[in-house]
């Protein structure tokens, strides 16, 4: 029997779990949700029903108003109890918000989220792109607003079909889709004056044969993410296993000075953690968390103006003292950051609220104030 791509977390409390699912309007996709998502208690109300989804183009008008707005981001405020608590979040009167979050896997933090959202009142609807069989025919917005939160192919060209159809997408979908390209992101930050690594681009390992003269480099797959596929480079023997099925993305490989930073961006409040890179353990992820200097600081929010988006992380590498920016992605994991669940929650919510409302998203380059 088939199960949507959708499973939809209700704002009805169930001890804490965060939520009942329900059934919704119409068919996206169809296929039976694996098990091992995330915590025992999500992964239980995640399965075990028929649930039906639609991404229809319906509801009132102010829903209708609202798909045709891109979100950027949104100012959050206010400090509570984190668990089921109403006061938690911003308080809006009206329309009950609905929010589609695309994943390819639950977090933590996610799964706190979605909680805090739904002890909230707001409709959460779970969508799993790679679990089940689409009809690209019923493909249509039925949510005020999407989080982008997986970044594989099928994913984004969901998130970019629904963009298509007038959805409000966090972050915004052309700005997702462009940042997916080292290549695209590592110029963007050179035309912003921001410091990375000497970057090269090339078709044929011949070519990087002389750039090892100067010192090891650092290859990376140029649509990478969570660190995969990452190599260092010190002899010219090891350029053989290069694949060049697709571009190569090579960087000097600054030796750091020790942990990596990471800085996790909402709305403007930079958090710092420091991790062990390469990452072996799901404790190695959570890191140490830091005080910025301010030097780091500024780099962070210089880097939101350069991309225009107020929710996004960026690694920072410390070498001879000097930061270099290694990467930068939308929606990082924020996992380390003291409270990210509710802020996160509140940053989405007070998004989710404003184009609910017909309001023009604020300005890009949020991060900066």
């Amino acid at each position: 029997m088939p199960h949507s791509i959708g499973d939809c977390a209700d704002g009805a409390d169930r001890g804490g779990h965060g939520a009942c699912l329900h059934h919704r309007g119409a068919r996206l996709m169809s296929g039976r949700l694996r098990r091992g998502d995330g915590s025992a208690s999500l992964s239980r109300a995640l399965r075990s029903r028929n649930h039906h989804l639609v991404l229809s183009n319906g509801g009132s008008p102010a829903r209708k108003r609202a798909v045709s707005c891109r979100q950027d981001s949104a100012q959050a405020g206010g400090k509570t109890n984190l668990h089921n608590d109403r006061r938690t979040l911003p308080g809006d009167q009206g329309e009950r918000a609905r929010i589609g979050i695309i994943v390819d896997w639950m977090s933590p933090n996610i799964e706190h989220v979605v909680r805090l959202l739904s002890g909230r009142g707001v409709r959460v609807e779970l969508i799993h792109p790679e679990r089940q069989l689409g009809s690209l025919s019923r493909v249509r917005v039925e949510n005020d607003l999407y989080l982008l939160k997986s970044g594989s192919d099928l994913a984004m060209s969901l998130g970019g079909a629904l963009h298509a159809l007038g959805a409000a997408t966090l972050n915004p979908y052309p700005t997702v889709a462009m940042m997916r390209s080292k290549i695209i992101v590592t110029r963007v930050l050179q035309g912003a004056g921001l410091p990375t690594p000497e970057s090269h681009v090339t078709t044929r390992v011949e070519d990087l044969v002389p750039l090892l003269a100067s010192g090891p480099l650092i290859i990376k797959p140029y649509k990478g993410s969570r660190g995969e596929g990452i190599r260092i480079v010190r002899q010219v023997r090891e350029l053989a296993d290069l694949s060049t099925h697709e571009p190569i993305f090579a960087q000097r490989y600054e030796e750091p000075d020790g942990r990596d930073l990471k800085i996790f961006c909402i709305a403007g409040r930079c958090f710092g953690v420091r991790r062990i890179w390469p990452i072996q353990t799901y404790q190695d992820k959570t890191g140490e968390p830091f005080v910025l200097t301010p030097q780091i600081r500024d780099i962070a929010r210089r880097c939101g103006r350069a991309f225009g988006i107020g929710l996004f992380g960026l690694d920072v590498v410390l070498s001879g003292g000097r930061p270099f920016v290694v990467d930068v992605n939308t929606f990082g994991s924020f996992m380390g950051v003291p409270d990210a669940p509710r802020l996160l929650a509140e940053h989405i919510y007070t998004a989710c609220r404003r184009i609910m409302r017909g309001e023009q998203p604020l300005l890009r380059g949020a991060a900066a104030t």
